[in-house]
Formats: C-alpha cells, sequence, structure tokens
C-alpha cells in the first residue's frame, strides 16, 4: 500500500517544490529518507552523508561509533545456544470406516 506523498511537495507561489532529494540511481519521484546524518534509498538502498553545518560541535576523537540497530556490541562470554526445533504437530486421528447403508423401512 502506498504511503501519502503530502510532505514530499511544497508550494511557492504558482511553482511546486520537492522538500527531499530524488534518488540519483532510481531516478525522480523516489525521494531520499532524511536522517539526522545521512541521506538513504529504501528501494536500492543508496545511501549520502549529510554535510555538517558550520557551527556544530565536533566528532569527539577517538569516540567510539554508535551501535548499529540499537544492541550494544557483544562483548565476550558465552555464544547463544541455537534453539531445538518446534516439535512436529500432532498426527490426524485415522478416520472411521464407513457406515453400512441404512436399511430402508417397511
Amino acid at each position: 500500500m502506498a504511503k501519502a506523498r503530502v510532505g514530499f511537495y511544497g508550494t511557492k507561489g504558482e511553482a511546486l517544490t520537492r522538500s527531499h532529494k530524488s534518488c540519483p540511481k532510481c531516478g525522480p519521484g523516489i525521494f531520499l529518507a532524511e536522517h539526522s546524518n545521512r541521506r538513504s534509498c529504501g528501494k536500492c538502498g543508496y545511501s549520502e552523508s549529510k554535510t555538517p553545518t558550520p557551527g556544530a560541535p565536533a566528532p569527539v576523537p577517538g569516540g567510539k561509533p554508535a551501535a548499529v540497530g540499537g544492541k550494544p556490541p557483544a562483548v565476550g562470554g558465552k555464544p547463544k545456544a541455537a534453539k531445538p526445533p518446534a516439535p512436529a504437530p500432532p498426527a490426524k486421528p485415522a478416520a472411521a470406516p464407513p457406515k453400512p447403508p441404512a436399511a430402508p423401512p417397511k
């Protein structure tokens, strides 16, 4: 299902303007997602970094990069054990033999 594209366009007088950049690989109509430090295309994976603005705080030298996916990096310890396979569903009971036809009424 398509998402609304209302926020990707604006108007200045009679002209229609795009508020997001288009993907250079996919072409016009495919917009780059705006993140805090980069722009990325959800269709092809193209990514470009944003240049820092003048006066913005400089990154800390020797600082560790943020973990990807919101999880901290694993540090030592035992590896996680694999989960056992799920049990098989119970077998269906055998079908009952068919009933003989009923005797005709007298």
